[in-house]
């Protein structure tokens, strides 16, 4: 089928979704396929709406129209890509700008798409969506990926907010926002650069703190997604030992170095130690040896969200993670 707006011919099986998180505005454009979602196209562009937020308590028209930029290029891509649907979400600088959800109606009239500013439940649950590939805790269904019967913990540690999903088995997923991420945690506590043992002492205290009050459970196992958890991965493995590997490179090299030698972003670089004292604290407080990297993400949970439910996803998601046989997979050419 073609799109007459663009040329580009359109695929049922392939979906896109864009992200606008306090870090990046991030695309994923995806095909579904027998062994789930393979990615056509995974790209972002750097914007920091969660530092304009913190500064200004809102987005400034400047900044907006940066954002509608980023998002409409995103979407003409993704478009170029045969995407047949493109769903567009924010997340926690739209949730807490003053004007945010203004923004995000002005935005949508200029790039032809809704744009759904997500609660902080709705954010976990398209995480949770994305990593289990839309599969429920307990399923055993072939035809998709599907984890273990076991409890599992799912965490998005994001610049600005951090979602932490505990799903056991025949349950619900509850999800909790712990109201600090990467970026944020590191504001008034790092100064330096490297950051000296003193900041590094505060930044774990700090993220203790934020973790005490979370749910006491005892997953079998976790996965972290996200920014955070993919680049400190570059640098040691998610786990105690891993972690000790971490800090040490962390404490030695400039943020500049670190992405020089790891590949990690500037920006993402300058986040890391705030990004590593949240996991250690995450571990301690599940009491885990070690975690996962998923790349997956909500950006993966609004595309199934999209193809499963339609136009009107966001308000059926919640039933859509309750009962995960819910609306029709796309249907999709055998694998070639």
């Amino acid at each position: 089928m073609d799109d007459p707006t663009s040329g580009a011919v359109v695929d049922p099986a392939v979906g896109a979704a864009v992200d606008a998180g306090s870090n990046s505005v991030h695309l994923l454009v995806a095909r579904h396929g027998p062994g789930g979602l393979a990615p056509l196209r995974d790209e972002s562009v750097l914007l920091g709406l969660g530092d304009v937020v913190d500064r200004d308590g809102q987005i400034p028209p400047a900044v907006q129209a940066q954002l509608a930029a980023a998002l409409g290029r995103h979407v003409e891509l993704a478009r170029s890509l045969g995407a047949a649907q493109v769903s567009l979400v924010a997340t926690e600088p739209l949730r807490r700008a003053a004007n945010g959800w203004a923004v995000a109606a002005a935005v949508a009239r200029l790039v032809g798409e809704p744009l759904h500013v997500l609660s902080e439940r709705q954010e976990g649950e398209l995480t949770y969506l994305g990593v289990t590939g839309g599969w429920a805790v307990t399923s055993d269904s072939a035809g998709g990926p599907a984890p273990s019967a076991q409890p599992l913990l799912v965490v998005d540690i994001g610049g600005g907010s951090s979602e932490v999903i505990l799903a056991e088995p025949l349950e619900r997923p509850v999800v909790t926002s712990v109201p600090s991420g990467s970026a944020r945690l590191s504001v008034g506590i790092v100064e330096h650069d490297p950051p000296t043992a003193d900041e590094l002492d505060k930044l774990l205290g700090a993220a203790h703190a934020l973790v005490a009050d979370l749910a006491g459970a005892r997953p079998a196992r976790a996965i972290f997604v996200g920014g955070t958890a993919t680049n400190l991965a570059r640098i040691a493995p998610l786990s105690r030992d891993g972690l000790k590997l971490a800090y040490r490179a962390l404490a030695e090299l400039t943020a500049a170095q670190l992405s020089e030698r790891f590949g990690v972003n500037l920006r993402r670089a300058r986040q890391l130690p705030a990004g590593a004292a949240i996991v250690d604290a995450l571990l301690a407080h599940f009491g885990l040896d070690e975690a996962q990297v998923s790349q997956a993400s909500l950006r993966e949970g609004a595309i199934i969200a999209r193809a499963r439910l339609g136009e009107d996803w966001p308000a059926r998601l919640a039933d859509l993670v309750a009962r995960p046989d819910l609306g029709e997979w796309p249907a999709v050419a055998d694998p070639v």
